[in-house]
């Protein structure tokens, strides 16, 4: 066991041996070099070995980290056990570098519950799995959330393609009471998906694709149009290589398939709507 007391400027190191006898000493200045020279004294003395360090969160944190990165087993010891073992091992509470190293080892050597010195990347990759695992959970009790009251709304949004509970509460949620929207085009201009004219100097009627409407609707319907596209027997996908055999650009193509996904989501709503009032 080697026990170290760390220092802003030096790092005293003292290697015991089981019985407690000191083999060994060595003080080495604190800079880039000392994990180097700490393991080459270490190699000269003993094989094997266990790194006791006092602070290992705190002063001897820099140490520390070499130490483990260079594949050392290292332990960290607080500064009150040290100090209870030193008063105990020599009978007072005077304090100098090797005492202190050797109060370290021997507190290493004959501890309870000391704590082994990981890598902080290792922590930290371990705090993030920790943070995904809660994420995930919250994630799928938000999903059966959603899926719970998609159901006891009793839409129908979920039997148009590419759309199921979570794009179905979006839509939900954000148009709120569809009798508010006259028709498709209103409900088309609210969601994004509706071409805004742009003129010409030649005065012909050119139409650009709207950046207004509603985002988060917007953004459903776009995934419902991609998904359609992707799949090859979805009625989307059946339109949209029509568009694009009439000479229609793929952007062009996808934004006729939203305006169509759109004005089925308005009828939908509208069904929706009127088979709730009559129960």
């Amino acid at each position: 066991m080697i026990g170290i007391d760390p220092h802003k400027r030096t790092h005293t190191a003292v290697a015991v041996e089981l019985s407690a006898d000191i083999i060994a000493s060595r003080q080495v200045h604190a800079k880039r070099g000392q994990t180097r020279e700490l393991l080459s004294w270490a190699d000269s003395i003993c094989e094997r070995r266990t790194w006791a360090i006092e602070s290992a969160g705190g002063l001897g944190y820099l140490l520390a980290q070499q130490l483990v990165a260079a594949g050392e087993e290292v332990i960290d010891i607080p500064a009150v056990l040290s100090a209870r073992v030193r008063v105990l091992s020599s009978g007072t509470s005077n304090k100098n570098d090797p005492n202190d190293a050797y109060a370290v080892a021997l507190a290493a050597l004959y501890g309870k519950d000391t704590v082994r010195v990981r890598a902080e990347r290792v922590e930290v990759a371990r705090e993030m799995i920790d943070d995904l695992a809660q994420l995930a959970a919250q994630r799928k009790a938000s999903e059966r959330r959603i899926r719970d009251a998609v159901a006891a709304s009793g839409t129908t949004l979920t039997e148009i393609f590419g759309i199921g509970d979570v794009l179905a509460a979006t839509l939900i949620g954000h148009t709120g009471d569809i009798s508010r929207f006259a028709n498709d085009d209103k409900f088309a201009a609210y969601n994004g998906t509706a071409p805004v004219e742009r003129s010409s100097g030649d005065g012909d009627r050119i139409w650009r694709l709207s950046r207004r409407g509603n985002r988060a609707m917007n953004h459903a319907i776009h995934i419902a149009a991609v998904t359609q596209i992707r799949h090859a027997h979805s009625p989307g996908r059946a339109f949209y290589d029509r568009k694009r055999a009439e000479g229609k650009s793929p952007r062009r193509a996808l934004r006729a398939l939203k305006r169509r996904i759109s004005d089925t989501v308005y009828r939908t709503l509208v069904a929706d709507a009127a088979r709730t009032t009559k129960h």
